[in-house]
């Protein structure tokens, strides 16, 4: 696609959301497929609202230690990696999108 330098800066600063200078996988994200509709919303609060186990309004290693079970993964079952492993590996893909 050929963009002229205008068009690329007025595109740049419309996914930059947080004005940072750089466009990060959250914002590329939702400048690809827009907002949440209201259904989906209320589906993640309610979600979001189970897991917070403790109900601090934030959700934790502790609490998602309460709902995640790593006894059935693949790696744990053959013995090459522990359940502890397996839950900070899944906690791990989180913070690297945060």
């Amino acid at each position: 696609m050929k963009f002229s330098e205008d068009e690329c800066r007025a595109l740049f600063e419309k996914f930059d959301v947080d004005d940072s200078g750089t466009i990060d996988f959250d914002e590329l994200l939702l400048a690809v497929k827009g907002e949440m509709s209201p259904f989906r919303k209320d589906i993640v609060k309610k979600v979001y609202k189970k897991l917070d186990y403790n109900d601090n309004g934030v959700v934790e290693l502790d609490d998602v230690k309460h709902f995640y079970n790593a006894k059935m993964h693949p790696e744990v079952k053959k013995g090459r990696k522990t359940e502890q492993e397996v839950l900070q590996e899944f906690m791990e893909t989180f913070e690297a999108h945060h």
